[in-house]
């Protein structure tokens, strides 16, 4: 009986992680590749988004939402890049506001004096330096919410692409739909099967094995 299960188990596992790469497969409709990407840019705020308009030209988000859908990577550093280009004497004050951990007036100069080619005082450096963190920190954050809005639309399609399959098979196996009941059960277990299915499986058969050499 436990063996039995245990190989359901797996195959809902199966399933789970097969819905999960249908699901990948499908990060070209904007739905899905660009879930979180919104959250993102709204995280990371106006000021810091002023960077990049500087930086990349009014047609930056065009370009940040491919790489979104692709190699996040990527997307992080063309975002880390774009803050440091695009930090000017213009809008520096109004970014150092928006971080709270660099005085606006010090970013500002500092960021004038790059601007201008000038020798950085100490005090500029540290300005810079400090906004360098803060937006790095920032653009972390907003990936992390990006991550978790992504992930959890992920799971919601992958858990609905499981249980279609597994009930358009039912119906396969036996076209009255005597099987449905138990298809619905598999399809609604697959995806939080998926990253533990091996385990759950391993844990039934060492318990079977167990009660088997104490009887």
């Amino acid at each position: 009986m436990l063996d039995g299960w245990g190989e359901l188990i797996l195959a809902a596992g199966a399933l789970g992680t097969a819905a999960f790469g249908i699901v990948e497969g499908l990060k070209w409709i904007p739905l899905v590749g660009e879930a979180g990407f919104a959250s993102a840019l709204k995280l990371l705020g106006s000021a810091l988004m002023s960077t990049l308009v500087t930086a990349y030209g009014a047609q930056f988000e065009r370009m940040l939402r491919a790489q979104y859908r692709g190699e996040q990577e990527d997307f992080a550093k063309t975002v880390r890049q774009g803050l440091r280009i695009g930090l000017t004497p213009n809008n520096a004050e109004e970014i150092g506001k928006t971080l709270g951990v660099v005085d606006p007036v010090k970013l500002r100069e500092a960021a004038a004096a790059v601007d201008t080619g000038a020798t950085l005082t100490p005090e500029q450096r540290n300005a810079i330096a400090r906004f360098e963190l803060a937006a790095d920190a920032r653009v972390d954050a907003a990936l992390t919410l990006a991550h978790d809005h992504y992930t959890r639309l992920s799971k919601t399609l992958a858990g609905l692409v499981a249980l279609i399959i597994a009930v358009a098979a039912a119906y396969g196996l036996e076209p009255g739909g005597s099987l449905v009941g138990r298809a619905v059960l598999v399809g609604l277990t697959a995806v939080p099967l998926a990253p533990v299915a091996k385990d759950v499986a391993g844990a039934l058969k060492a318990a079977s094995e167990a009660l088997r050499a104490k009887s």
